[in-house]
């Protein structure tokens, strides 16, 4: 069960203050529906629920308004099965600092991804990594393949900085490394700071390359087209 984007929901129409009408593509069929809510039931006060067919293949989605308790009438729309759409990735901010034009473009990958232009999604992404390339590489290698760009950054990029970062940090006269001397010195905000620091690292270390790992294997057990790339069948 996930969140409903908040785009996707009609305020302006409501029953007893719950969405009336939902906007947004069908979890079962991937098309791009609108959902007329007739009636909701409400449970313990704060939950309310109700089960909507979708108008185009009639199999239902159940809705879940829920209350939040730090926001009082500001309720969280869920849906299940999960509603096709992503949300913007973490850290996206620094994107849009290295350039305005790539946080529109990933902008743009998102709205086509969530309103199931598929198509358009991926031509948006190959211009996404291209634009990254290319500014990441100070234009010295805009006319290269894509590929050749990506393999070019391995050489151009100090991918090891992080972790030089992380180690200096970490020695006896470093940041962190001074309050180990003495844990009962360490506050909230050290360990706070020490926890993200532990996190980001597992993240470069272990999450990037775990889930790449697993991207290729869907890869490679995907429907022939996309494994085959531009090879005749």
């Amino acid at each position: 069960m996930r969140v409903v984007d908040a785009a996707k929901v009609q305020s302006r129409f409501s029953l007893g203050g719950h969405p009336q009408v939902v906007e947004m593509v069908c979890p079962h069929c991937l098309k791009d529906v609108t959902f007329s809510i007739k009636a909701w039931s409400q449970h313990a006060g704060s939950v309310a629920a109700t089960e909507t067919p979708c108008p185009r293949c009639n199999v239902d989605v159940l809705f879940l308004d829920l209350e939040q308790r730090d926001a009082p009438g500001k309720p969280i729309l869920y849906a299940h099965p999960d509603p096709v759409g992503r949300h913007r990735m973490d850290g996206v901010d620094y994107l849009r600092q290295l350039s305005a034009p790539l946080g529109r473009t990933y902008d743009s990958v998102l709205k086509h991804y969530n309103n199931a232009d598929w198509g358009t999604t991926a031509l948006t992404v190959r211009h996404l990594l291209e634009g990254l390339a290319t500014r990441l590489l100070t234009d010295a290698h805009a006319g290269d393949p894509l590929s050749t760009q990506l393999e070019t950054l391995t050489e151009r990029l100090n991918l090891a900085a992080p972790l030089e970062d992380i180690a200096q940090m970490l020695e006896p006269q470093g940041i962190f490394g001074r309050q180990f001397a003495d844990e009962t010195c360490i506050d909230r905000a050290t360990a706070e700071q020490l926890l993200e620091l532990a996190e980001q690292m597992v993240a470069y270390l272990v999450v990037l390359p775990g889930t790449m790992t697993e991207l290729k294997a869907r890869i490679a057990s995907a429907p022939v087209p996309l494994r085959r790339g531009g090879s005749a069948a």
